[in-house]
């Protein structure tokens, strides 16, 4: 015995959030410092392994291994504060547009 529930509820369409569109002009210099942190920071994660060969405390080098490896994630943080929501969209959306165009399987 099937058991049908009344359909009181209405079907809403989600709006999406409708970003402006910046250029690269508008956001200047702090774009293109972002955009090096978040590059640069993984340059980080191979000094983990000179650090743990280094002749330091293991205090130390547990201490600095783990700042390293937390670098990228903390540098991304610092980027997009200073690059601001002008920049972050400009970024998100060039990313995103490239790797649409890259893989069709991304709707």
């Amino acid at each position: 015995m099937a058991i049908s529930f009344p359909d009181d509820r209405e079907e809403v369409a989600i709006e999406t959030a409708d970003q402006p569109g910046f250029t690269a002009e508008q956001i200047g210099w702090r774009f293109a410092i972002g955009a090096v942190l978040i590059i640069g920071s993984y340059a980080a994660w191979p000094l983990i392994p000179v650090v743990l060969v280094a002749d330091i405390p293991p205090g130390l080098k547990a201490g600095l291994s783990g700042l390293f490896g937390a670098t990228p994630f903390i540098s991304k943080l610092v980027a997009v504060a200073l690059m601001g929501r002008p920049a972050y969209y400009f970024f998100r959306r060039t990313v995103f547009s490239r790797l649409r165009r890259s893989d069709g399987s991304i709707q």
